[in-house]
């Protein structure tokens, strides 16, 4: 399993679509910073988070306002994260060249759990990379600031959330990757589902779906007194899809003919 992880990691490292990438999320944290303006993916109709964004619209963007605003853009990494899915999983599943590693003597276990290790490792870089630069950025354009009080509390237990809930998005596309071999199907899963979850949760009263609603756990996970939403809750709800979806993915990964 070490030797699939190594190659995985130089294969995607000497790739030049890793690199295009990684300009595009810098690019975007430049710009963000620099108009000091917040936005994000999905519906919402709570005060509480409208309220915190427009509070941060007319303060200077010292590097910790800017690591708070930044929190509530961060399901946009999902969409920088799609190509690496593809990359990392996306590649070898489609054109079936797992093949040549299952037949030299890689189990199907290591093999999907290199996969999965891979790209929760480079998910996690992403993480550290998108909120170090926009510190930095920010900090650079307007000063580093004071810290809030409990800052770096509140930023570990943030990240922390959404990281998972992050992984329990991807985890389905994984899913439907492992199950169609498209890498279309995957992509599209995981940019609808969220949405059409989001949807449902903020027009319906269906009181355990918004604990599905991970793009909102993602946007939102700064603030500790959502109402009527538990954080230990979500983050059941998040670990128990990644669990079971992670099982009917290799399940489905066991099962596929040579």
């Amino acid at each position: 399993m070490v030797n699939a992880v190594r190659a995985d990691l130089y294969r995607l490292f000497h790739t030049k679509g890793f690199y295009i990438t990684q300009f595009l999320l810098i690019l975007f944290v430049v710009i963000s910073v620099s108009a000091e303006a917040t936005g994000n993916v999905g519906v919402n109709t709570l005060e509480e988070p409208t309220d915190m964004q427009s509070h941060l619209q007319v303060h200077d963007w010292d590097s910790y306002q800017t690591f708070i605003a930044f929190s509530s853009m961060a399901s946009f990494l999902i969409y920088f994260c799609l190509p690496l899915l593809v990359m990392i999983a996306g590649y070898d599943f489609v054109h079936k060249s797992y093949k040549n590693q299952l037949t030299s003597g890689v189990s199907r276990l290591q093999y999907f759990g290199s996969k999965y290790l891979i790209f929760i490792v480079v998910t996690a870089l992403q993480f550290l990379f998108y909120y170090t630069f926009a510190f930095l950025t920010a900090a650079v354009k307007n000063g580093i600031g004071t810290a809030p009080k409990d800052f770096w509390m509140n930023a570990l237990q943030t990240i922390g959330i959404q990281f998972i809930a992050f992984q329990a998005i991807f985890i389905i596309g994984l899913c439907i990757l492992v199950i169609t071999f498209s890498n279309v199907s995957s992509v599209i899963i995981i940019i609808v589902i969220p949405l059409i979850i989001n949807v449902l949760s903020t027009f319906f009263n269906i009181g355990w779906l918004k604990y599905f609603d991970f793009q909102y756990g993602i946007n939102f996970a700064w603030i500790r007194d959502l109402p009527d939403f538990s954080w230990l809750t979500f983050l059941g709800f998040s670990l128990g899809v990644i669990i079971v979806m992670n099982y009917i993915a290799y399940q489905a990964f066991r099962h596929k003919s040579l």
